[in-house]
């Protein structure tokens, strides 16, 4: 694996499970130091126990829902490691339900985490990136450039992460680059629970994996190296991207029986 991270240091949000390990994990492999964000600091430690743990790999629990928790998850990496050049915004929540089910707090939940927390970790690390010309990556979904039923807040949320990610593209140039990747399905603790909570996760499951014209569901770690990519010198003249690493899925739909008929 190429060390094309020695010497830079990495903030990763959600990084207890799922995605966010699977990056904290990519990152680290490449050379960088991580900082793991998530609420406990004890699911932090089992996330670190299970990479390997040592030196370049330290927890920044905080709750990033919160401009404070922003503040104070940024602060944490700083400190451990006296910079920072990365920061992947990665932590989300997802509560599939029909719009008649929703209420306020709900909403506030998926807007605050994915959304609200992506734009104040960027702004408490900005004196860091500019001063190392660094590199933001957004963790947005497919669902936020095309939608589903009874995922509102998640679909609006990401909606507003993508175009946020333009816009800080757009303001933060040249100093630091923010792109942003768009999964389709994953293979996480997140879908396994929507699974469970659609009352047939193997109906579920059957569906996800026909739903993109690669037929399958991605592993945390495919998606990992595209944000790698984002976060690396090999992206240098890469701002303002919105990178779809979804199978297919946003591009349109191949019958499962192959072609259509003519």
């Amino acid at each position: 694996m190429a060390a094309d991270f020695d010497g830079k240091v990495a903030l990763v949000t959600g990084a207890a499970r799922g995605l966010g390990k699977a990056i904290a994990a990519e990152l680290h492999g490449r050379g960088a130091s991580v900082a793991l964000n998530d609420l406990r600091a004890e699911t932090l430690g089992a996330a670190i126990g299970d990479l390997g743990g040592g030196a370049r790999l330290a927890p920044s629990p905080a709750d990033i829902s919160t401009v404070a928790g922003c503040a104070s998850a940024v602060a944490a990496a700083i400190a451990t490691f006296g910079r920072l050049d990365i920061v992947v915004n990665n932590a989300a929540i997802n509560v599939e339900r029909p719009v008649d089910d929703w209420d306020e707090d709900l909403w506030d939940r998926h807007v605050d985490v994915i959304l609200k927390g992506a734009f104040f970790c960027v702004k408490a690390a900005l004196p860091e990136l500019r001063r190392h010309r660094g590199a933001v990556v957004n963790i947005a979904s497919e669902l936020g450039l095309h939608a589903f039923a009874d995922n509102v807040g998640y679909c609006a949320a990401k909606g507003g992460v993508v175009n946020m990610t333009r816009a800080l593209a757009i303001e933060l140039a040249p100093d630091v680059r923010v792109n942003c990747v768009c999964p389709g399905t994953l293979n996480t603790e997140l879908m396994r629970q929507c699974a469970e909570e659609s009352g047939d996760a193997e109906a579920y499951y059957r569906y996800y994996r026909e739903y993109a014209p690669l037929r399958r569901i991605a592993e945390p770690a495919e998606i990992a190296k595209s944000v790698a990519f984002l976060a690396s010198d090999d992206a240098a003249f890469l701002t303002g991207t919105i990178l779809a690493a979804d199978g297919g899925s946003t591009a349109g739909r191949k019958p499962a029986g192959g072609s259509r008929p003519r």
